[in-house]
């Protein structure tokens, strides 16, 4: 027998196992992204876990009786935390030895008849202590590295830190009691059997009956409000200083719940619960998700990140993710949550968002740092979520867009129908469309799965002639190595009309014709931005995104700056997430290191050189700026922005321009959430402008001038590009 013994909190006692659960607080919550599932077997373990909370000392006190309908083998095992002290084992009522190492708990389990019902109780002490946030600066870990924590402000605990006896041996269903201060309530997956008060603290109930990955606990201050969707209890667990925004979350969760079960099947749970969390997280879990306060009170998450965690109830949570052949469902989910919200309001932001995913992957994957989209687990940097996330939803559109609605939409009812609680890969998700579209999808799957990277491709040798009233246009694509295939649009614009062709992809150099009726004004390939691809120089506009990637940035400091405007620029590095970077004054400037880094400029330089590649739309002076004709010359007045290099198309240059210390710290941790912008305006802490710089003429478009550039009988060759 190996255990961990330390002294336990005053008020724990050893061998309180006979005396029950003390004061605490908790709330319970079932984080199913993190932790493996075990492959489910006949026998079932019924978990009755009691759960006490001391929160002035970070310590909980977990009492779980486990009963095996029957014998579950000669050696139990159950993951458990480290933090585990005072651990007693008892098996039907008696002692037993264990074996406790690496967050291994082993059990011998004597011998039994198969169907005799057995019961074991674990009963010990923990401590949780993870800092956790109060005003994180970088958002690129969503969880900030805690897993968890108990603490007068709140309680968060998710499954894989080990807070309770984790059965690896099959599927467990669990009847969880915590108790708490009295007014802090508890929430988790499954049921609700109510919150009471008793001897003057706060006692949650909860069953959760459902096959999911673990448990994971959280508690707070809550005010419960609820509204029915059917047999569905969508609800809010608000602290009393966001109650307020109750009522529009539970509308809105109505209308997710809605939308979902529509497109896919009844919703796999009883309940969906908005949850507020004392740290700005933004977790889904099976029926409910954990968002920080101030998270919460941002106007644009009801619209967006509300409703991908809910659609994560069907995928994630309702159809499981086998990890080991990689995580598909932060792909599907942000293609039927974020993008299906864009295609719902028009075209045109649909396709800006298709556009804007081609930009990021352009900008924050750099070549060494690509990855297979089925090698993605989970999002830990910018790198992580835009193959992951966004170009796993422009994957699902490309497959969308080949398929056509019925297949598409078919294939997802079919997944889930077929595959709920159960774990799934992306062969399975394969297996599922090729059956609705009559066709193996092998070739998209390899190609857009399983192979890392993206085409890279333009239009060449454009050329046309008039034969009588008829004009032929005639052309190629060119891609660069490495090949793909693929299906491309192509759209000729003449006087009259728009003529679409599309033509098939597939080697160094694919020609294609078309024939018009009137003279052609322009041609353009991709013209809606269906396809996954890899952005030429000259179309990526600089982005803040453009600095979270650098790997060499060099900061140059104005002279005669104020300390406090130091200090925001170290900030804004923070909030970045920038890592290699060099900090110097303008005055030292290394001319070496000018042109072979990124450059961040912070406070009005004076050198002519960094203002070479400003775009027309900013002025920038040393006690002002204009930013699109509105000037701008308060003291709390700030400029941000990102433009070309001087020197190299591969680098950028930035400027944090603040007018004074008013306000400076506060903007340097907002910038970061403006990624994919090129230029900011900040008034008194506040966003007034914000916008793209523009770009140059896309290689995937050619433009006729006044028919000039055409002969009648004779082709007439046109290349305007030159590729690096």
């Amino acid at each position: 027998m190996k255990s961990n013994i330390t002294n336990a909190h005053p008020a724990c006692k050893p061998g309180w196992f006979n005396s029950g659960i003390a004061a605490g607080m908790i709330l319970l919550l079932t984080f199913v992204l993190n932790i493996p599932f075990a492959r489910a077997s006949q026998n079932m373990a019924r978990h009755q876990l009691q759960i006490e909370l001391f929160p002035d000392g970070q310590q909980l006190q977990v009492l779980d009786q486990i009963t095996f309908e029957k014998s579950p083998g000669v050696k139990l095992e159950f993951e458990l935390s480290p933090r585990a002290e005072q651990i007693e084992v008892n098996l039907n009522g008696k002692p037993r030895k264990f074996f406790f190492e690496n967050r291994r708990l082993q059990v011998d389990f004597p011998d039994a008849p198969r169907n005799q019902k057995s019961q074991i109780t674990i009963g010990y002490t923990a401590i949780f202590d993870d800092p956790a946030p109060i005003r994180p600066v970088n958002a690129d870990n969503p969880g900030y590295g805690v897993s968890a924590t108990i603490s007068e402000r709140g309680t968060f605990l998710l499954a894989g830190s080990g807070w309770y006896p984790q059965w690896t041996g099959g599927h467990s269903i669990y009847t969880l009691k915590v108790i708490a201060p009295k007014g802090m309530l508890a929430v988790t997956a499954g049921q609700s059997k109510g919150h009471q008060t008793q001897n003057g603290k706060s006692v949650s109930t909860w069953v959760v009956n459902d096959p999911i990955r673990g448990l994971s606990l959280s508690v707070g201050p809550y005010i419960v409000r609820q509204k029915k969707v059917g047999n569905i209890t969508a609800a809010t667990y608000f602290f009393p200083e966001t109650d307020h925004l109750s009522g529009a979350y539970l509308d809105a969760t109505v209308k997710y719940l809605t939308l979902y079960q529509n497109l896919f099947g009844a919703y796999p749970f009883d309940k969906f619960a908005v949850v507020e969390n004392f740290f700005p997280t933004g977790y889904g879990f099976p029926s409910y998700t954990l968002i920080g306060g101030s998270v919460l009170r941002l106007p644009f998450i009801i619209h967006t990140s509300l409703g991908h965690e809910i659609a994560h109830c069907w995928w994630g949570n309702g159809v499981l993710v086998d990890y080991d052949a990689g995580n598909w469902s932060e792909a599907l989910t942000t293609y039927v949550a974020d993008y299906l919200y864009k295609e719902m309001k028009s075209i045109e932001d649909a396709r800006a968002y298709r556009q804007q995913i081609l930009r990021n992957y352009a900008t924050l994957v750099k070549p060494g740092q690509d990855f297979a989209l089925y090698k993605f687990q989970r999002r830990y940097n910018p790198t992580t979520k835009t193959i992951g996330y966004d170009k796993g939803a422009m994957v699902f559109h490309m497959l969308h867009k080949q398929l056509g609605d019925d297949a598409f939409w078919g294939a997802l009812r079919d997944l889930y129908r077929g595959q709920l609680f159960k774990t799934t890969s992306w062969t399975d998700m394969q297996k599922a469309f090729e059956s609705r579209a009559g066709r193996s999808l092998k070739g998209f799957f390899d190609q857009w799965v399983f192979r890392r990277g993206a085409p890279q491709f333009h239009l060449d040798a454009v050329r046309s002639r008039q034969t009588g009233d008829s004009w032929t246009i005639e052309g190629q694509i060119v891609q660069q190595n490495p090949e793909f295939r693929f299906e491309l649009d192509l759209a000729l614009q003449n006087r009259n009309k728009t003529i679409s062709k599309t033509i098939r992809v597939a080697d160094k150099e694919t020609r294609f014709q078309i024939i018009s009726d009137s003279m052609p004004l322009k041609l353009r390939a991709d013209p809606d931005i269906d396809i996954f691809r890899q952005l030429l120089t000259d179309e990526i506009p600089p982005a803040i995104n453009s600095l979270k990637s650098s790997k060499s940035l060099l900061v140059l400091l104005a002279d005669n700056l104020e300390p406090d405007i130091k200090s925001a620029a170290r900030m804004l590095l923070l909030s970045l997430g920038v890592k290699n970077y060099t900090i110097t004054d303008e005055s030292a400037l290394d001319q070496k290191d000018f042109r072979e880094k990124d450059i961040l400029m912070v406070g009005y330089p004076h050198r002519k050189e960094l203002f070479s590649k400003l775009p027309e739309q900013v002025a920038i002076k040393p006690k002002s700026f204009t930013l699109n004709q509105s000037i701008y010359e308060r003291s709390a007045d700030i400029f941000f922005g990102v433009f070309r290099h001087p020197h190299r198309k591969d680098r950028v240059t930035a400027l944090f321009l603040p007018l004074s210390s008013l306000h400076a710290e506060e903007v340097a941790r907002k910038v970061t959430h403006y990624g994919k912008y090129s230029y900011l305006a900040f008034q008194n802490g506040s966003n007034r402008d914000k916008g793209f710089w523009s770009t140059e003429q896309s290689p995937l478009e050619y433009r006729w001038r006044n028919g000039n550039d055409t002969t009648s009988q004779n082709f007439t060759t046109h290349r305007k590009y030159e590729f690096f």
